[in-house]
């Protein structure tokens, strides 16, 4: 009697909760209608991001199609991840105001690594909030001076020679050999970043190396990972609940490195330049209302120049490979530029500055596949909108889709088409400002840019010089669904034959 009672009141209750439900999500999905935004609801429950929260599509991608699918003359642009409004910026000037202008209102990223289980993902200087971020940048920001890379060419060239032998070894006759191009290039990036950020030299290439294998188990995406990312850009309040590790299992790993290599630094008393070497004075100019630089707070800041350092070279390396073996001439045409710089002027930081068509190349890849397609605020607080009646309200997330913005016709023509020469100094003068945005812009854009542009660009010279790249016909090609970074799926591989 009482097990058929609670069934009968379950079959009551459930379809009014549901109803209510129902009722709720469509009345918040009239924010932006109310505020004079232009929006689509889209799905009742979902709102607009249905596929990408079913793991069926990219999510940058699915929200650079929102941006894409508004009408011209729409500067703004509302949209919704289940209940919550998003608002997506449309108009250069307004990215601009956003971005620079008004940065003291959107100081802040939406996207937040913070856990209760996890002080490596929530105090580094990518998540870290005003003021506490300014006083890190300002820190470490000379760890990456055109001065200080030149000084890191010589580490860099060193980490392309095990790249070149690996590859020399794995290639060999005139016949094609696929190679798994993503994890050769996660292991030279890993070479490179963990030298800068840990302060510790490794070979990847070398057979059963743990510090690699430790990289891989922190990184490597699960389902849970996966979800939590999706979390971490989309829900970052309900993030912190949920758990997870920035670097995973191999969390207790890479702090022992990073102490390790900190307390052998402090002790010996030299200096590489490196991430170590900014952390070290940063823990010993810590006064009494600063920030508390210690513990793990240090170690984040090398876990997240490991991580981000790491993935996005990678991405721009893949497909940078992979517009070329589509693109046959173009290939032919960076060849005979880096075989020809390197006779007359040798293997230098200089040459490789002056290889002006490759930085075109990589300048139209990182427009394609910008490895951190999305540019994220928050609205510190309510923001007028200038010249119009539109306010934005504090907490309000504000996006930057640049899957949108670098593909959208008005300011790439044929968008879709791989076209170096929309850089060349003939015609990057066109491009109008505020629509390419690789690193971001602003005080808060990428503090890894030239570092990330060299490793990537050395990536791309040690493959072309001396291997032709082509596309391997039992591959399907494509970014990982999954990721909401911009990532060349896992089993990314290339068809190499030696010259």
């Amino acid at each position: 009697m009482v097990l058929a009672t609670l069934i009968i009141n379950a079959l009551v209750i459930l379809p009014v909760i549901g109803v209510l439900l129902y009722l709720y999500m469509n009345y918040s999905h009239t924010y932006w209608q109310k505020r004079g935004v232009p929006s689509t609801s889209g799905h009742w429950f979902f709102g607009n991001v249905k596929d990408a929260m079913l793991l069926r599509k990219n999510p940058s991608f699915l929200i650079g199609d929102l941006f894409l699918n508004a009408k011209p003359e729409n500067d703004v642009y509302g949209f919704y991840m289940l209940h919550k409004p998003f608002l997506i910026i449309r108009n250069p000037e307004l990215i601009k105001q956003v971005m620079i202008k008004d940065f003291h209102a959107f100081a802040d990223r939406f996207f937040t690594a913070e856990s209760r289980h996890d002080k490596l993902g929530s105090t580094n200087l990518f998540t870290i909030k005003n003021p506490e971020w300014r006083h890190l940048r300002t820190k470490i920001t000379p760890v990456f001076t055109s001065g200080k890379m030149k000084n890191l060419f010589h580490l860099i060239v060193e980490t392309t020679e095990s790249m070149k032998n690996y590859l020399h070894s794995e290639v060999s006759g005139s016949k094609p050999k696929g190679i798994m191009m993503r994890e050769v290039a996660l292991k030279y990036t890993t070479d490179i970043i963990s030298s800068v950020a840990f302060g510790v030299h490794v070979n990847s290439f070398d057979k059963n190396n743990e510090f690699f294998e430790k990289a891989q188990e922190g990184t490597t995406p699960t389902f849970r990972r996966t979800a939590q990312f999706l979390f971490m850009f989309f829900f970052p309040s309900i993030s912190k609940y949920i758990g997870g590790q920035l670097l995973g299992n191999a969390t207790d790993y890479f702090r022992s490195v990073f102490w390790d290599s900190m307390e052998n630094r402090e002790m010996s008393k030299t200096k590489r330049g490196d991430l170590i070497d900014s952390l070290i004075e940063i823990k010993s100019d810590v006064k009494d209302n600063d920030f508390k630089l210690e513990g793990d707070v240090l170690v984040s800041q090398a876990a997240i120049f490991f991580v981000a350092g790491r993935e996005s070279s990678v991405t721009t390396i893949c497909f940078a490979l992979y517009e070329l073996a589509r693109h046959p001439i173009i290939q032919k045409r960076v060849r005979e530029e880096i075989l020809e710089k390197i006779k007359t002027q040798g293997l230098t930081y200089e040459s490789v500055q002056d290889m002006k068509y490759l930085h075109q190349v990589m300048c139209e890849t990182l427009r394609l596949y910008p490895a951190a397609p999305i540019l994220d605020r928050v609205a510190t607080t309510d923001y007028k909108i200038p010249g119009t009646d539109i306010v934005i309200e504090k907490g309000t997330p504000i996006y930057i889709p640049l899957c949108g913005l670098q593909r959208d016709p008005r300011y790439f023509p044929d968008p879709d088409h791989f076209d170096p020469d929309r850089f060349s100094d003939e015609n990057k003068g066109n491009i109008k400002p505020f629509t390419y945005m690789p690193f971001g812009e602003g005080p808060r854009n990428c503090i890894g840019i030239r570092l990330g542009e060299l490793q990537s660009t050395m990536g791309v010279i040690t493959v072309i010089k001396d291997f032709e790249v082509s596309l391997d016909s039992t591959y399907k090609y494509g970014v990982d669904p999954h990721s909401v970074f911009l990532t060349a799926p896992h089993g990314f591989k290339l068809n190499l034959t030696k010259l």
